[in-house]
């Protein structure tokens, strides 16, 4: 199963190891890795995986998983889901949706059996006068009550826990529409952006 880059920096974990002069063992320890999983992430050979980056943020005191990560470019989805450690599937269980309904929405930006319904106009950037008639997705639709059921079938998306730095708490949060059509927005350019690529070689 193809898994969407988040940006893990591994100049960015090397940089606090040495700010605060820590040890590969002082590092592993409390994240619970072993040292050589450790060095392959200073190294950058390996990408930590979603559950694993909170665990190495904290590990090296960093407030935010997502300081780990070059989010030069913006936020997406990818990123929501990393930021609490959460893999795809257990994401896809807490929205209620099949894992590749859920794993199209973070790599291309596309849940269209989530997406139907309400249809506005969508214009096109480049030009104006064109467009498309797309449909209105499920974070712009009127909500009749926080964490209630949006045109029968919806919650707002729950990505986990409020208190970071608190491994205790599993409280879920509804991410902000705008927050999300941000982050849909940049997926949907990166992944336009690979398929011009794919054309073009």
């Amino acid at each position: 199963m193809s898994e969407a880059d988040y940006g893990y920096d591994c100049l960015r974990l090397r940089a606090v190891r040495e700010t605060q002069g820590l040890t590969v063992a002082e590092i592993a320890a409390p994240a619970g890795l072993s040292e050589r999983a450790v060095s392959f992430y200073l190294a950058g050979t390996r990408r930590p995986r979603a559950p694993v980056l909170p665990r190495l943020a904290r590990a090296v005191g960093l407030p935010e998983p997502l300081d780990l990560c070059d989010l030069r470019d913006g936020e997406r989805i990818v990123h929501l889901r990393v930021r609490v450690g959460k893999s795809r599937v257990q994401i896809a269980a807490a929205l209620g949706w099949h894992p590749d309904t859920y794993r199209d929405w973070e790599l291309a930006g596309r849940a269209e059996d989530k997406m139907s319904g309400e249809q506005a106009w969508e214009s096109d950037p480049d030009q104006p006068d064109r467009g498309r008639w797309a449909p209105v997705p499920f974070f712009d639709r009127d909500v009749l009550q926080r964490g209630g059921m949006v045109d029968g079938d919806w919650r707002p998306p729950v990505y986990g826990p409020y208190q970071y730095g608190n491994p205790n708490h599993f409280a879920s949060f509804e991410v902000p529409a705008e927050r999300l059509r941000q982050a849909l927005q940049r997926t949907r350019e990166d992944r336009e952006a690979q398929l011009g690529e794919l054309l073009r070689s």
